[in-house]
Formats: C-alpha cells, sequence, structure tokens
C-alpha cells in the first residue's frame, strides 16, 4: 500500500472493505461510506507518520468514527495542536468527494490536496484554481449567519487566513452570489443564489 507513496506528505481516500451504505450529497452525487481519509510522511527511511480517519454515516451526514495517529520517532504534539485540522477528513467527503465525482473523476485514484485547503481541494476539482459559486455560496451563508467577527472564527475553521476568508466574501459579492452590507464598511447581506 505504501510502496507507491512518493517522497513527502500525500493524502489519499481508501474504500473500506465491507457492506457500504450510500451518502447523498447536496449535489446529488453519491458517495459511498465508510472510507477512510489517510496522510501519510514518507521519508529517505520509510514512512514516519501515518494519520487515517474513517469516515461514515451518522444520523444526517458524514461522521469521523475513528482516527488513528502513528509517527515511527513520536507524536510532535505541539505540532499537532497547532496544525492538524480535525473537520479536514469530514470537508473531503462532504465538500470535495462530490466534486470529484460530478467533475468525472475518481476519488479513489488521486492523490488529494495536502495544503491550502479547501482552495487546493476545489481547484483539484474543478481542475483549476477557480473557487466555485458552490464554495463561495457555502461562504456566503455562514458569513450571514455569523456576523461580526465572522472573518476570525472561518479562519480558524478552515485552517487559512482571515484576511482569505474576506477576499472569498468579497468574491462571493462580485459574482452575486452574495448583496451588498446594508451600509458601506457594514456586515451582512443576502444570499442571493440558491
Amino acid at each position: 500500500m505504501d510502496e507507491d507513496r512518493p517522497p513527502g506528505v500525500s493524502s489519499r481516500l481508501v474504500r473500506v472493505a465491507g457492506t457500504t451504505r450510500p451518502w447523498n450529497a447536496g449535489n446529488g452525487e453519491q458517495v459511498d461510506l465508510p472510507v477512510v481519509v489517510d496522510y501519510v510522511v514518507v521519508d529517505e527511511r520509510g514512512v514516519a507518520v501515518r494519520i487515517e480517519a474513517t469516515v461514515d454515516h451518522g444520523a444526517h451526514r458524514p461522521v469521523v468514527t475513528s482516527m488513528s495517529f502513528h509517527s515511527r520517532d513520536g507524536l510532535d504534539l505541539d505540532r499537532l495542536q497547532r496544525e492538524f485540522r480535525w473537520r479536514t477528513p469530514i470537508d473531503i467527503v462532504e465538500r470535495l468527494v462530490p466534486r470529484m465525482l460530478e467533475a468525472g473523476i475518481d476519488p479513489f485514484d488521486q492523490d488529494l490536496p495536502v495544503t491550502g485547503f479547501p482552495e487546493a481541494a476545489l481547484g483539484l476539482a474543478r481542475g483549476r484554481g477557480e473557487l466555485s459559486d458552490a464554495f463561495l455560496r457555502e461562504i456566503a451563508e455562514e458569513y450571514v449567519r455569523l456576523g461580526r467577527g465572522y472573518a476570525k472564527r472561518m479562519a480558524l475553521e478552515r485552517n487559512v487566513a482571515p484576511r482569505t476568508v474576506v477576499s472569498w466574501v468579497v468574491k462571493a459579492r462580485e459574482r452575486g452570489i452574495l448583496g451588498p452590507a446594508p451600509k458601506p464598511g457594514a456586515a451582512g447581506g443576502d444570499v442571493l443564489r440558491t
């Protein structure tokens, strides 16, 4: 399984043997669960780090049912505390995989993005770095729901800089997905496209 891993960091979606149950994504694509989302670091001595998250059906949406962390030289707990995004496996299954399927890309036959998520994931699914309307609609809806202080909260959740979140909101306004703020410099607006 790891013989074909390139040196450095890679992430892949792996099928789980046994019974699967379909989950229907918002774009109409069907994702068979459970799956494993892995994150593997390979150096000159082989696999140095392996993280595996099993994603399965929850009550209404995919959930992480188990996660394992293995490090040949010991886990760097400070780095994990600072850098690890617990939501990434769910984001991959709920957002990236349905978009890949919609684009005719087999998600089990691709290396997944390991940095810049979710922007890199969206670029992989669309074949270029442009943000999709669906992604910008999600951002606009969350922006309206959160109100003041949205950039910092969304940036922490998505592991990006607050100014990146602000740029997504600006792009949503430019595309007509998010209406104008009630007054200049104020937060808010209406999500216009559904």
